[in-house]
Order: C-alpha cells, then structure tokens, then sequence
C-alpha cells in the first residue's frame, strides 16, 4: 500500500514527510507525496480555467515538490503528484481514495507552539471527514537518517470503542517490529496547601486511576482478545498532573513514539472525529499522533 504526504512549502511539510520517511522505512511502504493545488474548475467555475492559469499553479506545485525530492532520505521509494481539487482537504481524501492509501501524513498548523500538535483549518476538517489513519507531526518535528517507529503507545480513557483502537494499534507495532504499551493520563487540581489533604492522597487518585483503568481495558479488549487485554493491562502507563499538558508530559516519551488515539463515540462508521478527550491529549502530546477512524459498520 501506499504512504499520502500533504506537502507544503511551510514547515509543516517538511515535518510531514520527516514523518512519513519514519512511518515508510517502519512500514516497507512507499510514500506518494502531493501538493494539492485549488481550482476555480474544480468549484464549479469554469469560465476562469484557462492556461494562464492553470500554467503557474501547475509549475508552482512542481516547484514546491522539487524542495521534497531534494529533502527525501535516500533510502525512501516516493513518488509525487500535483493534485487539482476544488479544495485542499478535499484533493487529499480524493488521492488517498484513489491509491487505497494506507495512511495520510500532515504537519501541525504553523500557528501552534514548537514541538506541539496544532490543527489548522485543513488539518481541522481531515480529522472530521477521513477514512484513513491520519497521523500528525508536532510542529519543528525532524527525524534522523535511520529513525523508525520504535514504541506504539495506546491512549485509553474510558470512552467506547477502546477495543478497535487496541487492535489496531496492535496490528501496526506488530507490522513495524515496535514495542506495544497502553497510557492514561490522570489529570486533578492542584494540591489545596490546607493542612487537610495528606500527602499520600495523590498517590491514592493515581492508584484508583490505575486501577479504573485496568479495569476498562480487561472489559473492553479482553471481550475480544484477552491476551491483548493482559499485555496492556501490565504495560500500562499513567501520567498525572493538573493539567492535561502536565499530565501527559509526566508519561515517559522517546525518539520512535507513536501515540494512537481513537475517534468520538459519535463518529460516523469508518470516519475520524476527535472528541474533546482526544482533542486534548493531540494538542498536548510530544511525540506524532496515529489518529484511528471509527470501525466500519460492513
């Protein structure tokens, strides 16, 4: 199968195909790396199509995809495309359709913190409307020259569907030869400096934390693979903090994480949509984000 990469002039480009270099030499996959180009014919306006216009957008895709040729590693198959599509979300869906890609890579919004996930208008509407996994590069994100996914890590809360977002993130670090762990992230108020709360009661909101969570995924996982189920339940991980930022970030994270997040319970079948949990965790995670679509109800 195939690797999308949005391409952009930006740095969101840049950290997408740095992504998608990480995901493809993990994968064997290759990488078809695209600059989608808007046009008025593709609106519905065809009055306005002509060569004079179609002639520069056209060389100036080519322009910018030539800056992902000379960026590519050497050891990475890619081929690139400049797309027409009345929209950018759109051109890319469209793309992914037509390859029956196996993944869309984008870069975070240039308006977003360094080294933090943030959605822009485009990356906005792909996480609603995607059929695919659509992974996230923090803004800045830069791999070396023999990076690979090295540990899957899968992000639980409590919310419905956990099952699906376990096997699936199973099924990729099996695919690329990576370590397999379950993270939760416990996020309280700050500590009331009264003389009445103990120092052991935050360890006692961790353990239950813990515990809850344990439990959510012995129910969920294990109702379709028990040992799957086991193996998150002894892996798991949780960060706590007073804030979701903090929270996350007492996680321990390394070069090759992936943290895979899964969609709404509200989510139509076999479409991306965050809910606000996961919405937080992908605007205040570290490391690329493995955003899975809602099962398919065939």
């Amino acid at each position: 199968m195939t690797i999308v990469v949005a391409y952009t002039a930006q740095d969101s480009g840049t950290s997408a195909l740095e992504l998608a270099s990480v995901l493809s030499r993990s994968t064997g996959e290759p990488l078809l790396v695209a600059v989608v180009v808007a046009t008025p014919l593709a609106a519905g306006v065809p009055d306005f199509i002509d060569g004079d216009y179609l002639g520069p957008l056209t060389e100036w895709g080519r322009s910018v995809l030539d800056k992902a040729k000379a960026g590519l590693p050497r050891d990475i198959e890619a081929t690139f495309e400049v797309r027409q599509s009345s929209s950018i979300p759109r051109g890319l869906l469209e793309l992914a359709a037509d390859q029956g890609a196996s993944a869309l890579v984008v870069g975070s919004s240039s308006k977003g913190s360094l080294g933090r996930i943030s959605l822009g208008s485009i990356t906005d509407r792909l996480v609603h409307a995607a059929h695919l996994p659509v992974l996230l590069a923090p803004r800045g994100y830069r791999s070396g020259p023999t990076s690979r996914i090295r540990r899957v890590s899968v992000g639980f809360g409590g919310a419905p569907g956990g099952a699906h977002v376990a096997t699936e993130s199973a099924r990729l670090a099996e695919a690329v030869g990576a370590d397999l762990r379950a993270v939760s992230f416990a996020v309280r108020p700050p500590k009331r400096f009264y003389g009445s709360v103990e120092e052991s009661a935050d360890d006692l909101v961790v353990d239950v934390w813990v515990t809850r969570t344990k439990a959510v995924i012995e129910t969920q996982v294990g109702a379709t693979d028990a040992a799957l189920a086991d193996r998150l339940a002894r892996s798991l991980v949780v960060g706590e903090g007073i804030s979701w930022g903090k929270a996350i970030w007492d996680v321990p994270w390394s070069d090759g994480d992936l943290l895979v997040v899964g969609p709404s319970s509200s989510a139509p079948a076999a479409r991306l949509f965050l809910g606000s949990r996961a919405s937080k965790v992908l605007r205040s995670a570290p490391v690329p984000v493995y955003m899975v679509p809602a099962p398919s109800s065939g």
